[in-house]
């Protein structure tokens, strides 16, 4: 691990000294974690079945996990480990849709919400368990009684949510210009997403602001991991 190099470009990117601390904090907690748990105590050489049983670990062990992969998931854009960066971002919102409640997201069916509420389904992650397949959508509404249009809303906004920083406004944004699946941001570039979503805040008058260069890049690299991930 490059501790020093990693404090060096965190300082060359501004970021402020408390949270440079926290970061080389992380980091040693995972070497340490690696060390004792798998023998092993770098963490560029560690893999997604590491970062797997580490948040495992964390959850029980840490006062905050989510907070700690932070700093790995810094360490590793840092690094250049892209596939150890996007393993990391993938735990972080999954941790987040956890306990990401479906009414979050903006303009969505309140009483679909309601009904999937009464089925033991109010969160983002317990959606996307129970609906994996178009089968489960249609199953989904027939048991709940929410329309299946509705449903496969919450589904979208759900799955997109995987992606760091698409959540409320953001994340409806995304879905309104029809960037509303995993596949669909994948195969776009971040430039023509930025022109997108540009271009329909200004039609529509949305109140929202489309992301940056660097936002639509992590995007789409999330994305393309997380289908590449699930069709191996």
């Amino acid at each position: 691990m490059n501790e020093n190099g990693f404090v060096a470009y965190l300082k060359q990117t501004k970021t402020p000294e408390r949270s440079i601390k926290g970061y080389a904090h992380s980091t040693q907690i995972y070497a340490t974690f690696l060390k004792e748990h798998r023998q092993n105590s770098d963490i560029d050489e560690a893999s997604p079945q590491d970062m797997a049983d580490f948040v495992n670990w964390g959850r029980h062990e840490l006062p905050n996990i989510y907070h700690a992969l932070w700093g790995i998931k810094a360490y590793y854009h840092f690094a250049g480990l892209e596939e150890l960066e996007c393993s990391t971002s993938e735990w972080m919102e999954k941790i987040q849709n956890e306990t990401r409640r479906l009414g979050e997201f903006p303009g969505v069916d309140k009483t679909a919400v309601k009904k999937l509420k009464l089925l033991g389904i109010s969160t983002a992650s317990q959606l996307l368990n129970a609906g994996k397949t178009k089968e489960d959508w249609s199953a989904l509404a027939k048991k709940s009684g929410a329309s299946l249009e509705s449903i496969v809303e919450l589904v979208k906004l759900s799955n997109i949510a995987r992606l760091p920083g698409l959540k409320r406004i953001r994340g409806r944004l995304f879905y309104e210009t029809g960037l509303d699946t995993l596949q669909k941001i994948a195969e776009k570039s971040p430039e023509e997403i930025c022109k997108l979503i540009a271009a329909y805040v200004v039609k529509s008058g949305y109140d929202g602001i489309p992301p940056t260069l660097y936002e639509a890049e992590s995007a789409v690299k999330i994305a393309q991991f997380l289908i590449s991930k699930e069709s191996s």
